[in-house]
């Protein structure tokens, strides 16, 4: 039987911490999501004086880069080549989104809107450093 690896709830809190700690580091006004392999919402926390539309499109974002198990950047410029792909419902193809990897494994997804793109990508990056940083399960 194959066993996984997950994200659980004490490194769900250290993830949101890291990219909460960038995007104030930056006074960034952003909403950034975590999410499982599968896309589903962790965690989402929207800052002072991010605009209305932020939740949605970070939890986009990030929901995107895990099913596709792509950045969201990457996937940026394949929309311009096949504009179809805008057509799958429940994803957002703009930088701001990284799948979260344990070794070659996605284990969810992370998403950032309302700032600059790369403002978007640091506070992710920020996210993925502080994965990189937990123990590895046993």
């Amino acid at each position: 039987m194959h066993q996984r690896t997950c994200l659980d709830a004490s490194d769900v809190r250290i993830l949101m911490a890291a990219g909460r700690a960038e995007a104030e580091r930056r006074s960034l006004p952003v909403a950034f999501a975590v999410v499982d392999e599968a896309g589903v919402l962790l965690a989402l926390e929207r800052l002072d004086g991010a605009r209305l539309h932020t939740p949605e499109a970070a939890w986009l974002k990030a929901r995107t880069a895990a099913i596709t198990r792509t950045s969201t950047q990457d996937l940026q410029g394949a929309v311009q080549a096949n504009a179809a792909l805008l057509a799958f419902p429940d994803r957002l193809p703009l930088t701001g989104g990284l799948p979260l990897l344990v070794g070659d494994e996605v284990v969810g997804g992370v998403g950032s809107s309302g700032g600059e793109p790369e403002d978007d990508l640091a506070v992710c990056h920020a996210v993925y450093e502080a994965l990189r940083r937990l123990p590895l399960p046993g």
